[in-house]
C-alpha cells in the first residue's frame, strides 16, 4: 500500500502514471480559470488542477482529510444510489 509521503515522493510523470492507472475518479469543480478533478489513491486523495485556457496541469493537490471533500459534495447527484 502506497502512503501519502511516498506518493509525493515520485516525480510528477510517475505521480500522474499512478493516479491515471490506479486512482479512483471521485469528482469535479470548475473555477473561473480552472478545472480541478478529484481522485482517491489508496487512502488519500489527489487533486488534479488544469488550467481552462491552455488544457495543462498546473498543480497536484494531496491531503487525508475528508472535510476538504466538502465542495465536491454539493455537486453530486446521489439521487440514484437512494432507492424508494
Amino acid at each position: 500500500m502506497m502512503t501519502l509521503y511516498q506518493f509525493r515522493l515520485l516525480s510528477d510523470e510517475d505521480q500522474l502514471d499512478l493516479l491515471y492507472k490506479d486512482g479512483v475518479y471521485i469528482g469535479k469543480l470548475q473555477t473561473e480559470d480552472e478545472w480541478i478533478l478529484l481522485y482517491q489513491l489508496e487512502c488519500f486523495y489527489i487533486e488534479v488542477v488544469y488550467s481552462k485556457y491552455r488544457c495543462f496541469i498546473m498543480q497536484l493537490r494531496c491531503f487525508r482529510s475528508t472535510t476538504l471533500l466538502d465542495p465536491y459534495l454539493h455537486h453530486m447527484n446521489v439521487s440514484n444510489l437512494v432507492q424508494c
